[in-house]
């Protein structure tokens, strides 16, 4: 039976996973289990009575000797001591065994033996470390960064943000953990910031980027450039979400005055179409039919016949130079735009127009809007026709075109189509420009200055498309606030 159940223990012992050795009180070996001579690669005949620290094991430096010892030393006075070491064996990766030694006493308190128990952690530790590592990293970035970083729970809670978050809306981190993040956002902003978050933590999208505005604590506007993304868990349900925010409000404010700036421009060339338009009309035109008049009234009085067609002559040539200046006139400032409404405007300059390009086919479908058109919406809207036109003539070898003219909901929409050989768009407005197409792009300036866009379709052999799309108001030229992305 004793036999029995030492074969029993033998096995139990054998089986234990961890690397174990039964030391005497005087740290010398009295056995080990499997587990641990796997590790070393000795007998128990190499370990037999040789103390812990001592084994012939190579992978034991010095140092970890004597630590050995010291533990041993330790735990024969009755103390539980646990120590990391690491073990290096030539040809294999460094390991961090746990080595813990526990005294073992029987019923009246006599020390007999000791048990010395090691665990492989090299895993655990590493992950510690990389851990640590990671966070110590993050945590850096996130105090030390130049962009601000915000921290939310999933119901748009604030959990944490960085000083360069707080900085940008002069809040302290007290203030603003007491928060909803939309209580910071400008309310014209919170509707889709809102169904963006919304979006992001049910799932349907795993990170956005939006342009949008910030009240300050002092209620000042601040723009932000915001990156935002869900971080999920191991299970792959939504844990936080973090935001990187980049103060973009010096940019906007540059981008608003450029924007006036160029309102200002166009007004202000406007105005000089008009002067020279009056100045032409005030000045040379009428010089001319005076001097036309007075040829006329010459050519009445002379006598000879090749001597009054010779002033008939020269009275057709300024009767024609007259007309050519009035067609000036008309495209600097269409006389009819302001008391007759734009479709009004475009019906008498395409019949002009026709009838001084046969060669082209123009078919209109105007609506009649009366009124409902600033002056100044009218005026961008016919200097695209214009341009279009223009461009047609120049580059199209179109035979009809194709004007189309009205009004949905709050926007007022005009399309040119020709059916021309068309031309390879670029991705940029830029190249367009280089390309000489600055009508084009001075098109498209127009239309974004009024509120609107401007779009071109086209393909090689396939014809053109402009379509200009403008708000319906009464305020001219305002410009719309930056969109969300």
């Amino acid at each position: 039976m004793a036999h029995l159940e030492i074969h029993w223990f033998e096995d139990f012992f054998d089986a234990v996973y961890q690397y174990t050795w039964i030391l005497a009180t005087s740290g010398k070996v009295i056995k080990a289990n499997q587990a641990a001579l796997k590790l070393t690669g000795l007998t128990q005949e190499d370990i037999s009575s040789v103390p812990l620290w001592a084994i012939p094991w190579p992978a034991l430096s010095r140092q970890n000797r004597q630590v050995l010892r010291q533990a041993v030393n330790q735990a024969a006075k009755g103390k539980f001591v646990r120590y990391d070491l690491e073990i290096r064996q030539q040809g294999q990766p460094s390991m961090i065994l746990n080595i813990s030694l526990k005294p073992i006493l029987v019923e009246n308190g006599e020390f007999k033996f000791m048990i010395a128990e090691g665990r492989d952690i090299t895993a655990h530790k590493r992950t510690a470390e990389a851990l640590y590592q990671s966070e110590a990293r993050f945590e850096t970035i996130f105090e030390k960064a130049g962009i601000g970083i915000v921290i939310k729970d999933i119901d748009g809670k604030m959990l944490d943000c960085n000083p360069a978050f707080r900085s940008m809306l002069g809040y302290t981190i007290a203030e603003l953990v007491q928060r909803e993040y939309q209580d910071i956002t400008h309310p014209l902003d919170q509707a889709v910031s809102r169904k963006l978050f919304n979006e992001l933590v049910n799932g349907k999208r795993k990170s956005y980027f939006i342009e949008k505005r910030y009240l300050h604590k002092d209620g000042h506007v601040i723009w932000g450039r915001i990156t935002t993304s869900l971080v999920q868990g191991p299970d792959g349900q939504p844990q936080f979400v973090i935001g990187m925010v980049e103060d973009i409000t010096t940019q906007k404010q540059i981008e608003t005055e450029l924007t006036e700036l160029q309102r200002r421009l166009m007004q202000g060339r406007e105005m000089e179409r008009l002067r020279i338009a009056q100045d032409l009309h005030d000045g040379p035109l009428q010089e001319i039919i005076g001097v036309s008049y007075q040829v006329q009234e010459l050519e009445n009085a002379v006598k000879e016949e090749f001597d009054r067609e010779q002033l008939h002559s020269i009275n057709d040539s300024l009767q024609n130079l007259a007309k050519s200046i009035r067609g000036i006139c008309g495209e600097l400032r269409p006389p009819t735009l302001i008391p007759f409404g734009l479709e009004k405007t475009i019906l008498s300059h395409a019949e002009q127009f026709q009838a001084a390009h046969l060669e082209l086919k123009i078919k209109l479908d105007l609506a009649d809007v009366g009124e409902a058109l600033s002056e100044q919406s009218r005026i961008v809207l016919y200097r695209i026709y214009q341009e279009a036109l223009n461009n047609i003539v120049r580059h199209a070898q179109a035979t009809s075109v194709w004007v189309h003219f009205w009004l949905e909901g709050e926007q007022a929409i005009l399309e040119v189509k020709d059916n021309g050989v068309g031309f390879e768009l670029p991705n940029r407005w830029i190249k367009l420009a280089r390309q000489g197409h600055l009508g084009l792009v001075g098109a498209m300036e127009r239309a974004k200055d009024a509120g609107g866009s401007l779009e071109v379709s086209t393909a090689l052999g396939r014809g053109t498309l402009i379509r200009a799309v403008l708000p319906v108001t009464e305020e001219p030229f305002q410009g719309q606030a930056s969109g969300e992305e």
